[in-house]
């Protein structure tokens, strides 16, 4: 995954106020815990998997103390419903027969079959996670983002001193 964000933040190479880096979420689990609590109405205990982290970008803007998210299954990144439509639909390839349509005799109402294969309920595998990267940026860029405002930003728990070390 870090050749392909390479690949997304490559074309920013020149702009001198980015910086572009990743974490191990093992080593910044803490500080990742820190401020997603920071953007709840009320702190809580939160329980975090680190094995679904992979794949999530962070954007953070210092100054203005807020930070933006991308994920492959966060909201802003998830397919809106109604927005896809079964293949050819869009067309008007749609096809009249009915296989594909149950009946309820008793109310005499026609059905049509529910779709398996939604985009948004099936896995997610590792060389996916980070498809929707480079549209998440375009819209980071023209501020269309959600922005995750802080009062403050956690300090991270490590320093480089001990980043080798486990």
């Amino acid at each position: 995954l870090v050749a392909k964000f390479y690949k997304h933040a490559w074309p920013f190479r020149r702009n001198k106020t980015l910086m572009f880096g990743f974490m191990y979420i093992e080593k910044g689990l803490s500080w990742y815990k820190k401020i997603l609590n920071l953007t709840l109405p009320e702190p809580r205990d939160i329980k975090i998997n680190p094995k679904n982290c992979i794949g999530t970008v962070l954007s953070l803007n210092g100054h203005r103390r807020y930070f933006c998210m991308y994920h492959a299954k966060h909201p802003e990144a998830i397919r809106r419903p109604g927005y896809y439509t079964p293949a050819g639909q869009f067309m008007g390839f749609d096809s009249e027969d009915d296989s594909d349509i149950e009946m309820d005799p008793e109310k005499a109402e026609v059905k049509p079959a529910p779709v398996l294969d939604s985009p948004d309920h099936l896995p997610i595998f590792e060389d996916q996670l980070l498809d929707g990267l480079q549209n998440w940026m375009d819209r980071l860029f023209e501020g269309s983002t959600y922005r995750y405002h802080v009062n403050y930003w956690p300090e991270f728990p490590i320093s480089p001193s001990t980043w080798n070390s486990k």
